[in-house]
């Protein structure tokens, strides 16, 4: 693989693209290795943390609140579903109704609910609701990422 880096004093921020004609196996630790340096701060009423995109399960809005959902620990997010779905969206992030977003990568088991709505049985054993209008997106993303070998 070939490389580029180019000095330009009069950029305002820093940025990486990453050209490539077919995603091997050194394009893709070269991306998971930039996703992984991306985190979010989390809050509770003691303290703060750190949080990678991998460690969410879900975000659902509560109260015009954002919170993310973890393995076993709940945590406020400054950012809304929509940023993190934008922002996210290569490490797994689809919304799955209007006030929630899952990670994908976090799904163990969909099964079909009534109404046409879909559950979701998460890694945790946690079960969340899809709602209709957001099966297409989420089955359009799971497609999309079984292509790309993720």
């Amino acid at each position: 693989m070939r490389w580029i880096k180019t000095h330009e004093p009069e950029l305002g921020e820093n940025y990486l693209e990453i050209h490539y004609g077919q995603l091997n196996n050194e394009t893709r630790d070269i991306i998971r290795y930039l996703e992984s340096r991306d985190v979010l701060l989390g809050r509770n009423e003691a303290e703060s943390r750190l949080i990678r995109p991998d460690e969410i399960y879900y975000a659902e809005i509560v109260d015009r609140k954002c919170f993310a959902c973890l393995k076993e620990e709940v945590w406020k997010l400054e950012e809304g579903l929509a940023e993190l779905t934008e922002r996210y969206e290569s490490h797994g992030f689809v919304r799955i109704g209007k006030s929630t977003v899952v990670n994908i990568h976090k799904v163990k088991q969909i099964k079909a609910d009534l109404n046409m709505r879909m559950d979701l049985v998460l890694l945790n054993g946690e079960i969340i609701v899809m709602s209709r209008s957001y099966r297409n997106d989420f089955f359009r993303k799971l497609k999309s990422m079984r292509m790309e070998g993720k």
